[in-house]
């Protein structure tokens, strides 16, 4: 099963042994009887050898990583990511080295920061979400006529200002030293397993935003397209995760736009159609 703890862990950590320290120091929480000796013997490694590697006196044998991935948790991209990680630590040339830092590039995730409690109303109206979005597009002030109409569906001058006010209230954007403003954090996230009212309102306004743009805007401004299939408990996970793997790699590419133009919303919705147990609670 994946650990999606292991994402936040694993894209922050710049040496692969600054995450197996981490991620040995919350298992430590999790399982207090926790010894390097045990981990050894899992590993087939020196206890030693293996608390010199984590010092980072020594480094992990390459015939290692995969036992390293399988006890850990890393799957996919993550596997492959620790291993570029090891590679990288252990490269004995410029060009080795460079060659694991592009692969690196190309699979790491943006870990986006967790709103607090406190900023839970960031979710009440689409406009703060697309607001915070649309200042890297470019140098904004206190137009907010400008701004408002650069929304769609565009929004009037009052509302787009009442809306950046929140967003400075909740501390989200702030002004730079030319004036123009700025998202503190380039990517936010809702709290680990969140459904909150206000979460949902958001999705809500996001589907209707979607209906709107599928009945008037022209499909070179929009793509909208879904599949239905079958499949049981065990797919249905796998198809979470790789809705999940998706996010991920969308948030990583578009982090690499030096001049981004527009914003955009992706929604990707995995909902019933039919089967059993699908009867919403309420209506028991």
């Amino acid at each position: 099963m994946r650990d999606p703890l292991n994402d936040e862990l694993l894209w922050t950590a710049k040496d692969y042994r600054e995450f197996l320290s981490l991620w040995l120091e919350r298992e430590k929480v999790r399982r207090p009887n926790l010894s390097l000796y045990a981990l050894g013997k899992k590993l087939a490694l020196d206890a030693s050898l293996l608390g010199k590697i984590l010092a980072g006196e020594r480094h992990l044998a390459t015939s290692r990583i995969q036992p390293i991935c399988d006890l850990v948790g890393l799957m996919g991209n993550q596997a492959e990511y620790f291993r570029h990680l090891v590679l990288h630590a252990k490269s004995k040339t410029a060009r080795e080295a460079q060659a694991c830092f592009e692969r690196m590039q190309e699979l790491r995730r943006i870990a986006p920061v967790p709103l607090d409690d406190a900023q839970e109303s960031y979710w009440d109206k689409w406009t703060h979400i697309a607001l915070r979005s649309l200042l890297v597009c470019g140098n904004f002030q206190d137009d907010w006529e400008t701004l408002g109409k650069l929304l769609y569906p565009p929004q009037t001058a009052a509302a787009t200002k009442q809306a950046m006010r929140t967003l400075e209230r909740l501390g989200m954007i702030a002004k730079d030293a030319q004036g123009h403003w700025r998202p503190i954090e380039p990517f936010v996230r809702d709290r680990q397993s969140s459904q909150t009212r206000a979460l949902r309102n958001f999705h809500r306004q996001s589907l209707l935003l979607a209906l709107d743009a599928l009945e008037k805007l022209p499909t070179t401004q929009r793509h909208i397209s879904s599949v239905s299939v079958a499949v049981d408990e065990a797919k249905y996970q796998e198809l979470v995760g790789m809705i999940e793997d998706l996010r991920s790699r969308v948030l990583t590419r578009s982090s690499l736009v030096e001049r981004p133009q527009r914003v955009v919303q992706l929604n990707l919705q995995l909902v019933p159609l039919a089967g059993p147990g699908i009867t919403p609670p309420e209506s028991v």
